[in-house]
């Protein structure tokens, strides 16, 4: 019995310390990945917005945006991620997988952007802005 208690207690820390590499790696690439190319491709385009801890993209068919905010709720350094659509909706906080998926889609687009917008392509870039 005791084994199988000691086994339980080490697979649940070791799956609650998972969950928490998660939350930190999606930090990291919020701070140093996504806001930064946000603030560089805000200063092409006014499609973009990098203001706070808001990263907004302006479409034709409204603003999209992805929020960090910090929980103080919990004890140690934990951020909840909001999505805010163009119809006025925020949905969240997102879970793990839901804030991966969106952070990652406002990068790559971002990235895309930031490519294109070397060139004089202002059609192609609306056309990825309104992609996402």
């Amino acid at each position: 019995m005791k084994k199988l208690f000691l086994l339980l207690f080490v697979l649940g820390a070791g799956l609650s310390t998972q969950a928490q590499v998660t939350w930190e790696e999606m930090s990291k690439i919020y701070d140093e990945e996504l806001y930064p190319l946000a603030k560089d491709v805000s200063e092409m385009t006014d499609k973009v917005i990098a203001n706070g801890n808001v990263v907004s993209i302006v479409k034709d068919t409204g603003t999209t945006s992805v929020q960090k905010i910090q929980d103080k709720s919990v004890p140690v350094k934990y951020f909840d991620y909001y999505l805010l659509t163009a119809n006025g909706r925020k949905i969240g906080p997102l879970e793990a997988m839901q804030a991966h998926k969106v952070v990652h889609k406002f990068l790559d687009v971002l990235k895309r952007v930031k490519e294109n917008a070397s060139q004089d392509n202002t059609k192609e870039i609306e056309n990825i802005l309104n992609s996402l």
